[in-house]
């Protein structure tokens, strides 16, 4: 799922490309910002199927075993305690995912040759003995499923190359993926329900980006002036690019969200100072939005409403 924050890094990273390339224009930006965003959407899609993968991995595997001549029928119950956890169908077949996956094509088939060492590793595992010796039991297969997930996926360095290659973004939208196929996880029950979440919590984190980039332009002006007026004993070419872009989405926001605390507001930007930008830059963006903070209360441009009110 993805949060307000991770919204926030996106817009951020669309408007800073924006102010060193003035040629990309709002609509442009808009299109740029919600393609991003969808691409939290194909790599949850991708890392849930990589899941997926070492169970079919698993399956065609004690296949063979059952195809040989002489069977081995030991080894066959052994595979089978992991093939035959109904999780993996369920989700396989969940409309819901089905109908998510549209447009994705998450095909691991090039990469057999990982899944199938990633069995053996998962095979040969201490955990794998655990659910052995409990193989029918609920929570034994969910524990396992959880740790096979965060062992031989989540931090998968093969995985994170593949994702990387996809997209630039890649290592701010991993964990929101990430997040979203735990949830998957988490959410299944012993009655054969489980979750598959939206990309938003709500229709108003989904509208949030767009928003604040208008915001953003519709207060650009304004909040430039603002900023240089309140650093007049600094040099502008000596400001932060990425500085001055972080100011003037948080005036849009304070401006913009009736609904958003100002210190809401203030600590996120803050904080994506000390992310994305210079050792000094969160002391220097304090110091001119507290500024500018006092100004719009003092002329009255500060509307907030519902728990926007809160300080």
């Amino acid at each position: 799922m993805i949060t307000r924050r991770h919204i926030r890094i996106k817009v951020l990273h669309h408007l800073y490309a924006h102010a060193s390339d003035n040629e990309l224009g709002a609509a442009t930006l808009l299109k740029n910002l919600d393609k991003s965003l969808e691409e939290v959407h194909d790599l949850f899609i991708w890392d849930i199927h990589a899941l997926l993968r070492i169970h079919s991995t698993a399956s065609d595997r004690l296949d063979k075993v059952r195809s040989r001549k002489v069977p081995d029928s030991a080894l066959a119950d052994r595979i089978s305690a992991f093939t035959d956890i109904p999780f993996f169908d369920l989700v396989r077949n969940d409309a819901r995912l089905i109908a998510f996956s549209e447009g994705v094509h998450a095909d691991w088939s090039a990469y057999d040759n990982h899944f199938r060492g990633l069995w053996e590793q998962v095979f040969e595992s201490e955990e794998y003995d655990k659910l052995l010796a409990m193989r029918d039991d609920f929570g034994a297969q969910k524990r396992f499923i959880k740790y096979m997930y965060q062992e031989y996926i989540a931090e998968n360095e093969l995985l994170h190359d593949i994702y990387e290659d996809m997209h630039v973004g890649w290592s701010d939208d991993v964990d929101a993926a990430q997040m979203m196929s735990g949830k998957v996880i988490s959410s299944w029950n012993d009655q054969g329900g489980l979750i598959i979440p939206s990309l938003y919590k709500d229709e108003g984190d989904a509208a949030f980006g767009a928003l604040l980039m208008r915001k953003y332009f519709e207060f650009a002006v304004d909040s430039e002036a603002r900023i240089e007026n309140k650093s007049k004993n600094w040099e502008s070419d000596r400001i932060a690019k990425l500085d001055v872009v972080l100011m003037k989405l948080c005036v849009a926001e304070w401006r913009g969200m009736e609904e958003i605390p100002v210190k809401v507001s203030m600590n996120e930007y803050l904080d994506l100072a000390k992310e994305y930008s210079t050792p000094k830059s969160s002391s220097f963006i304090n110091g001119i939005l507290d500024k500018i903070v006092t100004n719009l209360r003092e002329e009255g441009l500060l509307q907030k409403v519902g728990r926007g009110i809160i300080e």
